[in-house]
């Protein structure tokens, strides 16, 4: 779609969703519910339709709002997309779960792996089945230490193509991803949170980290260790503008036949938006990016946005072309939770298309 009709699309969905919200601006936030239509066409998938949803909980704390949020896509070649994600603060906001449960059986394309673009466009169906869960202990009032629990299981289904390139590809990358595994893993999480709110901060500093390991033979089909390392500030400047700023690390380490789908990868509608999801992965992913956020009217607001990142080996650390993305996308309130609709339209310094995204709450 050209960007007129993304605009359009945008202001659809807004018009439709201002008849169901209120319109006071109370900082208590009452119960919402919110179901976002989807639609788009790829060669691969044909036409997908969906929806993405979220439930609000009644809240008298802005910063401790409990949600159910998810999407649901379907497409014509019988394809799907499945997942939910509560985040429940309970027993008087001292213990509160982050966890995540998805269904897929959908078409993507392997690029190879590297920060270097290849050649290789090998398409495949990826089959999966995953659950992530973060129980954790509010320790104070901004401090929360817990629990890593995730399993997944995988197997990809190629198409004719796939016989073809095999002993190629087998060479480059190994065989690893290519035939289905499962994972579980289990670690430890701690959080600083300071914001005001999670879903539109004004102020307030995120930092979070998580350790985790899985064991061949114990649930897994490999021994794997994964870090992660994101730390967020959200600086108030004149009324209600705010520069925001992400730095993040994540890596994965252990075998040297890691399971591609397992590796960080940039691009997408959060990290890097420009770059096409899964053109770009490695076992270390760095990433800076900063956005700065202001007021238009009533519940509109905008947005522009630079970020900077690469993947690498963590064998040799070395970057071939740093990767640049910037853009600027429109914003409206759907709550008094904070939580906003997003267009975004995003360019990258590799010369690719223009890329759009409508989706619900910020990118960081």
């Amino acid at each position: 779609m050209q960007l007129r009709q993304w605009i359009t699309l945008f202001f659809s969905i807004v018009t439709a969703v201002a008849h169901a919200v209120e319109s006071s601006d109370s900082i208590v936030s009452r119960k919402s519910l919110f179901v976002i239509p989807q639609a788009s066409y790829q060669q691969e998938t044909s036409v997908a339709t969906g929806i993405a949803y979220g439930y609000y909980f009644k809240s008298k704390v802005i910063s401790r709002i409990s949600s159910l949020t998810g999407s649901a896509v379907y497409t014509f070649r019988n394809q799907f997309l499945f997942n939910i994600t509560p985040r429940i603060y309970f027993n008087t906001n001292k213990w509160y779960l982050y966890s995540n449960f998805s269904l897929r059986n959908y078409p993507d394309h392997f690029y190879g792996i590297g920060n270097v673009q290849t050649a290789i466009r090998q398409a495949f169906t990826a089959q999966s089945v995953s659950l992530v869960a973060q129980p954790q202990c509010v320790l104070s009032k901004h401090l929360f230490v817990g629990m890593v629990f995730a399993t997944r299981h995988e197997s990809v289904k190629a198409d004719s193509t796939f016989e073809e390139n095999k002993a190629s590809l087998y060479t480059q990358f190994g065989s690893s991803g290519c035939k289905p595994f499962s994972v579980t893993s289990v670690g430890m999480v701690a959080a600083y949170d300071s914001r005001d709110n999670q879903f539109y901060p004004l102020q307030g500093f995120f930092a979070k980290t998580t350790l985790s390991a899985s064991k061949a033979g114990w649930g897994s089909s490999y021994s794997l260790q994964e870090v992660s390392l994101d730390c967020r500030h959200y600086i108030p400047l004149f009324g209600t503008q705010v520069l925001a700023w992400q730095a993040y690390f994540a890596g994965i380490f252990g075998s040297k036949d890691i399971p591609f789908q397992l590796l960080p990868t940039l691009g997408g509608r959060d990290a890097l938006r420009g770059f096409r999801q899964g053109m770009y992965r490695e076992n270390v992913l760095m990433m800076f990016q900063s956005e700065y956020r202001l007021p238009i009217c009533k519940r509109f607001k905008a947005a522009v946005f630079c970020s900077v990142g690469d993947v690498m080996n963590s064998f040799d650390y070395q970057m071939d072309k740093l990767k640049v993305a910037y853009g600027a996308g429109l914003r409206y309130r759907l709550n008094d939770a904070r939580v906003h609709l997003r267009l975004d339209m995003a360019k990258n310094n590799y010369g690719d298309k223009v890329q759009f995204y409508i989706t619900a709450t910020e990118a960081f």
